[in-house]
């Protein structure tokens, strides 16, 4: 018998890190020494290369580092007599896209090598020069020195137009091709991408700033993959029932954004499927690197893409039949039954612009695990990521996990032409999670429940599969009942209706109980308000950024708490004791339980009710079921 515990796995997190560091999203590799540190630049020679004293889990650097950019990258550089603007006077070119080289153990060996990376005598990615000759610090050059770098195992020296995979040009803000803002850290690059290049080979460095005080020191870049890497994963904890996946249902249309289940209607068994706007693998596309102003120190000068002209596809698709239709999924959430073999992941074009959520529906099968032939059929299953959490950056790997556990909104009756339900959603037993984790040492989580709206809860700091006790927990509500899938904005902390409320639970439950507990089945559950939650506009994010949506946060110690949604209250029945009352066969009567719940009981003759009426009540008001959203967080 499995039981049915939260999952919460981890978000993403990027660790900028200097000296030709790559960040992997593979997470499989760890840097094992430290690195070179070298002396001045003899001749004050630009030179290449350098050190880092902060070495995590997902960074590479040295010959690891070269063989990750394929042992060469392109550096573009300009000086500055006057503070940085946008005119060719005052954005003097230095290094007009030269390529740079790596050889082992040859730092020291010439004035324009420190770091085993070379640049003259070779060939300029632009053809000329065709012999790259060194370059020195101008001192002159009062306000400094920018640098940009990029590689590619997808391009030529000098670039061939016409067979290479990948073409790059880079912005300057005074031509045609930059951004009309003119803004400094929009002089990126434009980059076409054509049909087969290897995005996991395509890379960006953070824009350097150099002041005139780090002259003569090695120029240190960290470079950033342009791809975003995704994978999704399905686990289940069912009492008593193994669950498989029969289908899944998108709208093939396949011409503009999905924004309601009800389209969703053409059905999937050769892999997984969901309505998601992505941008398009199979075309070629023209994408803009720019890099993320000073709002946000934290990612200032790392690199971003927008902007694809190849046009987006409106679901996704991942995985064969082998892998998920028709498969026993797993019951751990650390070992979930992935929809493409071993968990690998897959690499698309970042998203970062996406307003748009996730829509997953599917169906799926039930099958007792004691023994009987008890089968049941479950339809018009239906899950959201919040388009918050869908916005896919270059260089962050994004693991979306699915649980399937004790409370549904499919439906084990009819369903319409559309395949929604008609019949009442239930069984009762079917939510989802929807998890976002990165592959890195610093770990985030995010959780979306899905009951009628999806709950996200996201937390700093959390450890692998829990949240953490004295760490913020945030939690935010997202309606998808209708097409614009607007964020529900708590009106305040409490439990009428349009409200939100947390509570600390007296143990451990899962969301059906706490629903029955809410609604007039008493179980043993005491139900503690926190003090202290309160309403907010943003959650911080695991790279330094905030994302805009309204929330609940509260900060909790160990133990199991729940966050409610009150959409309708609940409103009791009222009884009334028949002590004085008279026999009437038509009318239904009730005993009451210890635990105060009243249900019916048949009184078949005046003689029965006479003997029992002390005991038995009638029905005076049927009360209001009681609708809500609640999501079952366990905290250590």
């Amino acid at each position: 018998m499995k039981n049915d515990t939260t999952m919460k796995r981890n978000i993403f997190f990027l660790a900028a890190v200097v000296s030709i560091l790559i960040t992997s999203c593979s997470g499989d590799e760890l840097a094992t020494s430290s690195p070179v540190m070298t002396s001045s630049v003899v001749q004050r020679g630009i030179s290449f290369g350098g050190g880092s004293s902060a070495i995590t889990r997902g960074d590479f650097y040295g010959s690891d580092a070269a063989t990750k950019l394929g042992g060469k990258f392109v550096v573009y550089g300009t000086k500055h007599v006057a503070a940085e603007d946008n005119t060719a006077a005052n954005d003097a070119t230095v290094f007009n896209n030269f390529q740079v080289a790596y050889t082992a153990s040859t730092a020291g060996t010439t004035a324009s090598n420190t770091s085993d990376w070379e640049y003259v005598g070779l060939q300029a990615y632009d053809a000329t020069p065709s012999s790259q000759g060194i370059k020195y610090w101008d001192f002159g050059a009062a306000q400094g020195h920018t640098f940009y770098a990029f590689s590619s195992s997808d391009i030529s020296y000098p670039k061939d137009e016409t067979n290479d995979k990948v073409l790059v040009t880079k912005v300057l803000a005074d031509t045609p091709t930059a951004p009309a803002t003119g803004s400094l850290y929009n002089k990126g690059y434009a980059v076409t991408v054509k049909a087969g290049a290897n995005l996991n080979n395509l890379f960006f460095s953070d824009r350097v700033p150099v002041a005139k005080a780090d002259y003569e020191k090695t120029v240190n870049f960290t470079f950033r993959n342009i791809g975003s890497k995704v994978r999704f994963g399905f686990y289940e904890t069912v009492p008593g029932y193994k669950v498989k996946i029969d289908k899944f249902y998108i709208d093939d249309a396949n011409a503009a954004v999905v924004t309601n289940f009800a389209t969703m209607n053409d059905a999937k068994t050769d892999g997984f499927y969901a309505s998601l706007q992505n941008v398009k693998m199979a075309a070629n596309q023209t994408v803009n690197v720019t890099y993320y102003d000073n709002t946000d120190a934290a990612i200032e000068n790392q690199p971003k893409v927008s902007n694809p002209t190849g046009g987006y596809d409106y679901n996704i698709k991942l995985g064969s039949a082998s892998t998920i239709i028709g498969k026993e999924l797993a019951t751990s959430s650390t070992t979930p039954t992935w929809v493409v073999e071993g968990g690998d992941y897959s690499t698309v074009f970042p998203f970062e612009g996406n307003t748009n959520p996730l829509l997953m529906k599917l169906d799926f099968t039930l099958t007792a695990e004691d023994g009987s032939p008890d089968v049941i059929h479950v339809r018009g299953a239906r899950a959201i990521v919040p388009a918050a959490y869908v916005q896919w950056k270059g260089n962050f790997a994004y693991t979306y996990i699915f649980k399937i556990t004790d409370k549904t909104n499919g439906t084990t009756g009819n369903v319409d032409d559309n395949d929604d339900p008609t019949d009442p959603e239930g069984l009762k037993p079917i939510t989802f999670d929807a998890v976002v984790v990165d592959v890195t040492e610093e770990r985030q989580e995010t959780i979306s429940s899905i009951s009628t709206n999806s709950i996200t809860t996201y937390a700093e700091g959390a450890v692998a599969n829990e949240y953490k006790a004295g760490e913020p927990v945030y939690v935010a509500v997202t309606n998808h009942a209708d097409a614009t899938h607007p964020v529900i904005t708590p009106s305040g902390i409490g439990d009428t209706a349009g409200k939100a409320q947390v509570y600390q639970l007296n143990r451990a439950a899962t969301e059906a109980e706490l629903f029955a507990q809410l609604t007039g089945s008493p179980i043993g559950l005491t139900l503690t308000a926190v003090t202290g939650a309160e309403i907010g506009t943003t959650v911080p994010l695991a790279d330094g950024s905030t994302l805009a949506i309204s929330n609940v946060k509260f900060t909790p110690a160990a133990g199991t708490y729940a966050y409610v949604y009150t959409r309708t209250a609940y409103v009791a029945p009222t009884y009334e004791v028949q002590s004085a009352g008279t026999y009437d066969s038509g009318k239904t009567y009730y005993l009451k339980s210890g635990s105060n719940v009243y249900f019916a009981v048949p009184v078949a003759s005046e003689a029965a009710f006479n003997a029992n009426k002390a005991n038995l009540y009638l029905q005076t008001a049927a009360g209001t079921a009681g609708v809500y959203d609640i999501k079952v967080i366990k905290v250590q």
